[in-house]
């Protein structure tokens, strides 16, 4: 075995080290133009230019994208109730429409919680609090209830399911009344997804070192994505550590 872990080693070094270099050499690249652009004075021009956009599409931000989000996700929701009602129980190609549907009307939702708090944290920067805060509410008043809909939905195809949105403990309980194939489905989803997130993480350092070359707008933002980033590598280590301490004991 220990020569099986060396062979392994001795063949990814190589192209690991390669991976470093050219990413290296690209930083310096980038880094350099970054650098002219901002003593040629590009960042400013472009700082308020993308100043000037924002702050006018704030107002419309919410309206816009709740009427495109949430409005596709209720048009989801009752297509898949319009199939569901018209099962005949035996179809199980209606019962995978059906939950295609509901996971991109959720999907409609989570996107949307993002976009309300983006652009609520503009009106706010832009001094539009309290007309915006009316449509912040509206809109999330609304994903809520699109939300509670899919899962009464989800729970009519699949008794056993429990939960409510409502409820302040809904994912905790929702996964306890989960089987084992769908608990394994959900560590994927998530495994996928903390993977994606170290890729974006990386990714946003990087560009975000690059880039105060030309906006200098300090460590706040690297500071930003290296907390989430670390929250996420000590949350998986922690829970791992956990899990298989419980192994261990069964």
């Amino acid at each position: 075995m220990s020569d099986n872990v060396k062979r392994d080693n001795r063949r990814a070094l190589p192209k690991y080290l390669l991976t470093i270099l050219l990413y290296g050499l690209l930083g310096g690249v980038l880094g350099f133009f970054t650098g002219v652009a901002g003593a040629a004075g590009v960042a400013e021009t472009v700082r308020q230019a993308l100043d000037r956009a924002l702050e006018a599409a704030t107002p419309w931000g919410i309206v816009i994208s709740a009427v495109i989000l949430l409005g596709t996700g209720w048009y989801l929701y009752a297509a898949a109730k319009r199939r569901c009602d018209a099962w005949d129980g035996e179809d199980e190609d209606t019962m995978d429409a059906v939950e295609q549907q509901l996971g991109w009307a959720l999907l409609l939702t989570g996107l949307m919680i993002v976009l309300d708090f983006f652009f609520f944290a503009a009106s706010i920067v832009y001094g539009r609090f309290l007309p915006d805060l009316v449509l912040f509410l509206a809109s999330v008043v609304v994903l809520i209830v699109l939300q509670q809909k899919v899962v009464d939905l989800e729970r009519r195809l699949n008794p056993e399911k429990r939960g409510s949105v409502y409820d302040m403990k809904f994912q905790k309980t929702w996964m306890d009344s989960c089987d084992e194939a769908e608990r394994a489905q959900i560590g994927q989803a998530c495994y996928r997804a903390y993977m994606v997130g170290t890729k974006v993480c990386t990714f946003l350092w990087v560009a975000l070192l690059i880039l105060n070359f030309v906006f200098d707008f300090g460590m706040l933002p690297i500071a930003a994505v290296l907390v989430v980033w670390g929250v996420m590598q000590t949350v998986c280590a922690l829970e791992c550590i956990r899990l298989s301490k419980r192994k261990g004991e069964m």
